[in-house]
C-alpha cells in the first residue's frame, strides 16, 4: 500500500467571502489558530499540509490553495463555552478580577454586552455559585477577532 503525501498549501486567502463551487472543509479547534504547521484531513478525506508565516494565525473562512486550486476552507469548530451576561459594570469588574488569575482568554459577544470563556468545569461551578443566572453554558465559536486581548492590541495600533 502506498502512503499518499499531504497536499502542501502554498497560498492562503483570508476569509474568502463567497464560494461559487462546492468546497471541501478542514476543521480546527479554537486553540489551534496559532499553530504554524498542521497536517489535516479535509471533510472529504484529502490530506493537506497547512503552514503559516511567523506571527500569523488561522481564521474562520480562510481559503487554502495549492498550485492555484482551492483545496479547502478552514472552519473553527464550535466549542462549549461559559457565557457571562453582567447585570452592571460592578459585576463585570468583579467577574474580570475573579477569572483574571486563571489566564483564560475572554471573548467579547454582542458589542461587549456579554463575554465568553472556554469551558472549564471547576470554574463553571464557581461562577454559577457566585453569579447565578448571569452565567450559562453554550456552544459557540471562539474567534480571535472577538478576543478581548486582541482587540486591545488592535486599538493601541490604531491610536499610533
Amino acid at each position: 500500500m502506498m502512503t499518499r503525501l499531504p497536499v502542501p498549501i502554498d497560498r492562503i486567502v483570508s476569509q474568502l467571502q463567497s464560494h461559487t463551487e462546492p468546497t471541501d472543509v478542514v476543521y480546527i479547534e479554537w486553540f489551534e489558530i496559532h499553530k504554524r504547521r498542521l497536517t489535516r484531513n479535509t471533510s472529504s478525506g484529502h490530506m493537506i499540509l497547512m503552514q503559516l508565516e511567523q506571527g500569523k494565525e488561522w481564521h474562520h473562512g480562510d481559503a487554502l490553495y495549492s498550485k492555484g486550486e482551492l483545496q479547502a476552507v478552514v472552519l473553527v469548530k464550535p466549542t462549549l463555552t461559559i457565557r457571562f451576561n453582567p447585570t452592571d459594570l460592578v459585576q463585570l469588574a468583579d467577574f474580570s478580577y475573579f477569572v483574571g488569575n486563571r489566564h483564560l482568554p475572554i471573548f467579547q459577544v454582542d458589542q461587549g454586552q456579554s463575554f465568553r470563556l472556554p469551558y472549564d468545569g471547576r470554574l463553571y461551578e464557581q461562577v454559577v455559585a457566585k453569579y447565578g443566572l448571569s452565567v450559562q453554558l453554550e456552544e459557540a465559536l471562539l474567534l480571535s477577532e472577538n478576543l478581548i486581548r486582541q482587540q486591545l492590541k488592535n486599538n493601541k495600533k490604531n491610536e499610533n
